[in-house]
């Protein structure tokens, strides 16, 4: 991550070296809002994808977030901008659900546990370049940038559903998923007098990496239990508003909408002897709704 955020810092200097030659101001967002993620992945029982097809799923639903948000819109010239973005939430609810099959189709259940997510937190952050075309009092812009997702999870307060042996104690263990790859998108936005209406669309590549922690599993390597690779793809909507309500002041509102998935990935388990095995990672979903409310400055 350091070097990424290096790599970031160095694109914002030579965009502030730069935007005395830009005609327009540049601006910050700085707001608040609410999210609710879920996200889900399962494995099968060998790197063929059998035996069974889905050997164990685990789902976190419901996850409850509160995040802080900062935009930047910086123009380098007239026509180019840079956009970028930056939040972190704290995760405050949630429910888990840890199932494991002896046969293909999700069949034959052998356990299941029911589980709090009551913790963790997640972060997002992406740059890029966008060209801009106005046509009025409205404007079409394509970008490309680079973006990073990540969901830092927790499972606790266990119960054990199948055999339905009830609650168990001692249970602490993490699941932090990471998303990282390049995108494609177009900005659009439509402004008259002191209101303006905001809307985006980006296609993201993504390449997944998570680590685990399953700290009741005295057979499982400890901090990392197991790790999960794939290749994905995502795609990002926004849709908001903004009413200025001075020079450089305005307020705004918006929603986000964020869809992920990786498949026919891999899944490789650290044991407590030193040894490894592979198996299928099938596929990971992660979706993520959002509103936000800002204020926005403009500077020069």
């Amino acid at each position: 991550m350091r070097k990424y955020a290096v790599l970031f810092l160095a694109v914002l200097a030579v965009i502030f070296n730069t935007k005395a030659f830009a005609a327009e101001p540049a601006d910050l967002t700085v707001g608040a809002g609410y999210r609710v993620d879920s996200l889900d992945w399962n494995i099968a029982g060998n790197s063929s994808g059998q035996n069974p097809n889905i050997l164990s799923e685990l789902t976190w639903d419901n996850l409850e977030i509160a995040f802080l948000k900062a935009k930047l819109r910086a123009p380098v010239t007239d026509k180019i901008f840079l956009k970028a973005y930056a939040d972190y939430g704290w995760i405050f609810h949630g429910d888990n659900q840890d199932s494991d099959y002896n046969t293909d189709g999700r069949t034959n259940e052998f356990s299941r546990t029911n589980n709090k997510a009551d913790d963790g937190w997640v972060t997002d952050a992406s740059a890029g370049l966008g060209y801009k075309f106005v046509f009025g009092e409205f404007d079409i812009a394509p970008l490309a940038g680079l973006s990073y997702h990540g969901q830092y999870l927790k499972i606790q307060d266990g119960v054990q559903v199948i055999p339905a042996t009830g609650p168990f104690a001692g249970l602490d263990s993490s699941y932090d998923a990471n998303w990282f790859g390049p995108w494609v998108g177009v900005d659009l936005a439509y402004t008259l007098g002191n209101f303006s209406l905001f809307g985006n669309a980006e296609y993201h590549y993504a390449y997944y990496w998570a680590e685990a922690n399953w700290n009741l599993r005295s057979d499982f390597a400890h901090p990392k239990s197991f790790e999960h690779d794939a290749d994905g793809y995502g795609v990002i909507a926004s849709l908001g508003a903004d009413y200025a309500i001075s020079d450089r002041w305005s307020v705004n509102a918006f929603f986000d909408y964020q869809l992920f998935k990786a498949t026919h990935g891999t899944d490789t388990t650290y044991f407590a002897d030193g040894t490894a095995s592979e198996t299928r990672l099938n596929e990971v979903n992660w979706d993520s709704l959002a509103v936000m409310l800002g204020v926005k400055y403009e500077f020069f």
